[in-house]
């Protein structure tokens, strides 16, 4: 037992687990309230909600989510020149719990607004520089290594990913859900639970100021000394080197293939969402499932995957399986997500109700795509950054999810016109032709890379 407690403290540090519990915490922060938000916008007012139409609310989600994955380019971009990386994370931490907390005070718009806000500053500031500093902490090790801890680290992420959904089906319409006599529900506790997730995040945040100093020590701690002072002011020392820019080209054109992942991924929050909760028969005897469990799906899945594709990419690395056959994989992943809602919404046209197993194997492949795409993606560009800007390229990767939810959100939103079956089955076919395009751009990709190890 001491043996294996060694070989994982000297493989896996203590600076290691604590991102990992960080990140375990901060995305229950996020999904206690991603996955309700839909939800709550869409249910009436009496019903604890807003009474935003679905156009209205996937919208309104899309930008959200959107702007969360736009301000970390901002937040790294400070956190390199002027904060550094732990500083950031408590910033970050702050805004976030700031935020959920106008969401559980949101009786206006312009609460909600405030509220929604909050969490995308304090994403800016937390999401690039946790994910970054894993990637320094492996900083002196193999490639190999470094995704391996990746895969790890995104564990840990779906372990959040998963409490959280969790309990927010269980606080919103079980627990804190108020019914009348029959047991229908009158009003959904989706509020409570947005106070939940402000307390989380004030407690992960004050452990990670105390634990920060301890186990971390100097990574991270001050901003890169990109800037010097001169008599005329600051001058950005920017020297890009062909090989950083053969690296940013790599990056430009994976960036383009996982948007089309997170423009699909995010249906997960919008459109299933509102399927699950009109079409799908949730019942297992007299229980009915929250809606919520099935983002929740998800990430137990990613949970008991992970180490699984963590040995296989270690079995693998022989024979060279790199990041554009592996991304690849998991877009054609997704595709069968979507083949199977595509059937199962095709099937709801006759019968009204479909049954749970179509969702159920949607977010088993699902969950292999998000395995085989993000944390992979994140690995490849913490490698392929220009040092001096590494924070700011990994703002960069979460423009992906940027572009991708906002494309999202606009998607979902014509559901209201023109069905589920159309919306899946459209996206089905898309994502098995971004599979087969990113394959046949594997070899010009691995020419650009000179290092042969994307």
């Amino acid at each position: 037992m001491s043996s294996i407690f060694k070989y994982l403290q000297n493989k896996y540090p203590k600076s290691f687990w604590l991102m990992c519990f960080t990140i375990t915490w901060e995305r229950f922060s996020y999904h206690g309230i991603a996955t309700i938000l839909v939800l709550y916008f869409t249910a009436s007012t009496t019903k604890g909600g807003m009474g935003l139409s679905i156009i209205e609310a996937t919208s309104l989600y899309g930008f959200f989510v959107g702007m969360l994955h736009l301000t970390p380019l901002i937040g790294g971009w400070l956190s390199d020149f002027y904060i550094g990386q732990q500083k950031s994370i408590i910033l970050g931490g702050f805004f976030i719990a700031l935020g959920n907390l106008f969401l559980f005070l949101s009786d206006d718009r312009s609460i909600l607004y405030l509220g929604l806000l909050g969490i995308m500053i304090g994403n800016g500031f937390f999401k690039a520089n946790c994910t970054n500093l894993v990637g320094n902490i492996y900083s002196d090790r193999k490639i190999s290594e470094r995704e391996i801890a990746y895969s790890l680290f995104y564990m840990f992420i779906n372990l959040g990913s998963f409490l959280a959904p969790f309990t927010a089906g269980l606080v919103a319409d079980k627990i804190l859900a108020v019914r009348n006599l029959q047991g229908t529900i009158l009003k959904f506790g989706y509020k409570p639970m947005f106070l939940i997730c402000s307390i989380i995040a004030v407690i992960w945040t004050f452990l990670f100021f105390y634990l920060a100093p301890k186990f971390l020590g100097d990574i991270g701690k001050n901003p890169y000394k990109n800037l010097s002072k001169n008599k005329k002011g600051i001058d950005f020392c920017i020297n890009i080197s062909k090989e950083e820019l053969n690296n940013m080209k790599i990056m430009g054109i994976i960036s383009i293939f996982v948007i089309l992942f997170w423009t699909a991924f995010y249906q997960s929050f919008s459109s299933i969402t509102l399927y699950a909760r009109d079409y799908v028969d949730r019942s297992i005897g007299s229980f009915i499932v929250p809606v919520p469990w099935f983002p929740a799906l998800n990430a137990i899945l990613g949970i008991l995957f992970s180490p699984i594709l963590v040995i296989l990419w270690g079995k693998l690395k022989k024979i060279k399986v790199d990041a554009t056959l592996k991304i690849s994989l998991g877009l054609f992943s997704m595709g069968t997500a979507f083949f199977f809602m595509s059937i199962s919404s095709y099937i709801t046209k006759d019968i009204g109700k479909a049954s749970m197993i179509f969702i159920v194997l949607a977010f088993v492949f699902n969950t292999i795509s998000e395995l085989c795409t993000a944390p992979v993606g994140i690995a490849t560009f913490n490698r392929l950054a220009p040092k001096q800007f590494s924070t700011f390229f990994m703002g960069l990767w979460y423009m992906t999810m940027c572009f991708g939810s906002i494309i999202s959100g606009k998607i979902a939103g014509i559901v209201q016109n023109i069905g589920f079956f159309p919306l899946f089955f459209t996206l089905t076919i898309i994502l098995f032709v971004g599979a087969i395009s990113l394959l046949m751009l594997k070899n010009y990709l691995t020419f650009l890379d000179k290092d042969s190890s994307l």
